[in-house]
Parts: C-alpha cells; structure tokens; sequence
C-alpha cells in the first residue's frame, strides 16, 4: 500500500509539472527511391522538423516527428516530392506517458534501497552516485571537466589503479544528446562493474590494469535536466541564441569539418552547429579531456541512441580515413562480441555510410584534432520500435551487451599496442 501510495504521489507531481505536451504528436516514415527526393529530405532536416533517423542513402527509412498542427503542411510538402509516408507512431505522447510510469512506479518499489542501474535518474542523483562510488572505491576519482551554461559541473569518473605519465587511456562520454536517456545509463553501469569486480574479475582487472578508464554519464548536463523538467525529446544543450531558439547540437561543435554537411546553421534547428567551434562547454570539455592526456588516449567512445550501430571516422565526408582498416578490423570483433551476448544486430563502418553525414563531430576530432585510432560513435538500441523511449526492463540488456563489445575492442587495443 505504501508502495502504491508513493507512486500515485509522483504521478500527481507529474501529471502538475509543466511539461510539453506532446499527445498527437506523430513519427512518419519516408523512404528515398531517387537522388532528387534524398537531396529534398536533406534540405528539409536542415529546418526545424524533428529528424528521428537522417536521410542518408536510397532506400534507407527516414523517421520525422511532427505536431498535429504541422502534419498536414509536412504531408503536403512530402507530396510534392512524390515521397509517400506511413505512420510508425500515432501518438508520442503515450509513449512518454508510459515511460513516465514505469520508471515512477519502479522508483517506488526500490525505494530506499540501492542505487537502481536498471532505472532512469536524474543527472542530481547521477552525481551523487558516482561522487558515492568514488568515496566508497580506491579506484575511482571524479573531476568537473567543464562548467554548462546554467552551471552544472560536467562530472568524470577516472577509474584507475595508479595513474601514471605513459599509462593508456581511455575515454568514454554519455548523453552528449540530452534524449538519449539509456547512454547515461550504461555508462553508469560500466563504471559500477569495473569498481566493483576489478580483483575478481579476470578480463576487467586486466583491462583496468592496462589502461585508465575515463567516463563522463553525462556529457550535456543541462540538456539532459531539461528532458526530466520541460521537454523529454529536447536534443541539444540550453544555450541562448541570438534569435528565440535556444541550444546548440554539441555533436556538432567540434572543430572537424565544422559547419559543414549534416550540421545546421539555422539557430532553432536540433543540428545547429553554434557561431564557432567550440562555442559550447560540453565539446570543450571533451576536447580538453582529449589534450589533458594527449600522447595517452588509445580509445575515445562517445555512446549515443537510437539505432544499432558501431562507427568510426569520417562523418564529415563519404572518404575513409588512412586508419580504416584497422577501426574496421577492431569494429568487427567489437560489434561480434556484442551480438554474442543476446543476438542484438549492429551495423558497423565510417559514420558518412553507415548513418549519415555529421560534420563537426567528437569522433572526428577526436581522430583528426588528436590522432585517436580508435574514435568510435556508438548508437545503442533500438532501431525505432521504442526509439528514445526505451524502457526501463531494456536498460540492463543494452548496458551488458554494449560493455561487452567495449572491453573486447579495449582487449584488442591492448594486444596491438602492448
């Protein structure tokens, strides 16, 4: 009875938050035949319609959110490029609606216990845990590698048994997207079984003897508390912008390629690149990660969602970097040994073919600014049947599986460069 009591008491808080409303809201679903109509929907994702999935090749399905309102204009707009729709979902705001619920009434029923990995939290409770873990573990220590607009502290966790000046590194940074909920909660998830079975676990106390482990849950800490207070599917950070749109996309503020295909320069679009490189903290704060520990980086991961897919360099362009074969070789097994955990299919390859064009982004920068071999994006599950709405029962099968396939690339990193 409590329990219940509890969870309707949140419900109700919930139900009275201002929050946008997205009931009505659909997710249709185009699909390319010619280079015209590709060419059509790449102008069109550079307004401010809400891309779900990017045009990117012929017959690559095209996802597109849209209000009640603007449904009718978008269809008509569709039509005039001979591009046919269907609806893939009728009424977003459901699903929200029912994210809300599940995770409401499974922090009702943990409620006083540990901390809930399977579990969505707020980046407040975030902090606290990994600033808990870090006085309760000699592993772990945390910094703030950067400051946000509205004052948060972008928190890492540096997991290590004795850093030292030669010793490798490797990054690792969550939610740079503030929607993208499940990221944040597989970092948190990686961070919490390298503290806690480093000694006991042969492959993880091997791999943490060979390397620093660096992890930041959540690189857009504005925008991430944003998507819990005003808007779940708000993308970008909280920055103010000449004009009325607030936010800059931060993947697209890396100074790599910058402002080029796949980015925006319209302020109110979910892609805007900002005025400059590096206009935001949040790609400072990854670019300056990178250049702390420059000469030690072997690895830089940024982990998105949605998708299935496993990526190297280049975004900016379809031409594949010098490096390839090898970011492909180590993919390969990466993306095998996740598939082997629950059959979970990914995709793999340079991010230009495999997704879409990107220019401005930290995968990028990361190989081209720091000369990172192993610069890989990361789009977690799943591939649209609940897209950023993925609930809370998915969040451990998406956090083993994914750390599976980073510590066998972290194993084959180290057997290349021992």
């Amino acid at each position: 009875m409590k329990i219940l009591f509890l969870a309707f008491a949140l419900l109700a808080t919930l139900a009275n938050a201002a929050k946008v409303d997205y009931t009505g809201h659909k997710v249709i679903r185009v699909v390319p035949q010619t280079e015209d109509q590709l060419r059509f929907l790449l102008k069109l994702q550079e307004g401010t319609y809400d891309f779900w999935s990017s045009p990117s090749k012929l017959d690559a399905p095209v996802d597109i959110r849209v209000s009640p309102q603007r449904y009718q204009y978008l269809i008509n707009t569709l039509n005039s490029a001979s591009l046919t729709h269907t609806i893939r979902f009728s009424d977003i705001g459901k699903h929200i609606e029912d994210e809300e619920r599940a995770i409401i009434l499974r922090r009702a029923m943990h409620s006083g216990r540990a901390f809930d990995f399977e579990n969505y939290h707020t980046y407040s409770e975030i902090e606290a845990f990994v600033n808990e873990l870090a006085a309760t573990s000699p592993l772990v220590s945390t910094s703030v590698i950067g400051t946000t607009y509205e004052g948060r502290g972008i928190i890492m966790a540096t997991l290590s048994t004795g850093s030292s000046a030669t010793k490798p590194v490797m990054y690792f940074e969550c939610a740079m997207h503030a929607r993208e909920w499940v990221t944040p909660a597989t970092c948190l998830f990686m961070m919490n079984e390298i503290a806690t079975k480093y000694g006991t676990d042969a492959e993880i106390t091997a791999l943490l003897d060979y390397a620093d482990w660096l992890i930041t849950p959540v690189s857009n800490p504005d925008g991430y508390e944003y998507t819990w207070t005003t808007d779940r599917l708000w993308r970008k950070n909280r920055t103010p912008n000449t004009g009325p749109c607030f936010g800059t996309d931060p993947n697209r503020n890396f100074d790599a390629g910058f402002a080029g295909p796949g980015a925006s320069d319209l302020e109110c679009s979910d892609t805007y690149h900002g005025p400059s490189a590096f206009s935001t903290e949040e790609a400072s704060a990854f670019r300056d990660v990178l250049a702390t520990n420059r000469g030690r980086v072997v690895a830089a991961i940024t982990i998105h969602s949605f998708s299935q897919l496993w990526m190297s360099p280049y975004g900016y362009q379809s031409a594949l970097p010098t490096d390839y074969d090898e970011m492909f070789r180590v993919m390969e097994i990466s993306v095998n040994a996740l598939t082997a955990t629950y059959g979970t299919v990914f995709q793999y390859g340079n991010i230009a073919d495999t997704i879409y064009i990107a220019s401005g982004s930290s995968t990028d920068y990361a190989y081209m600014g720091e000369g990172v071999v192993y610069a890989y994006s990361l789009e977690l599950r799943d591939t649209g049947l609940y897209a950023f709405e993925l609930p809370p029962d998915q969040i451990m099968p998406t956090a083993i599986e994914t750390f599976n396939g980073l510590k066998a690339m972290a194993k084959e990193i180290a057997a290349k460069l021992q």
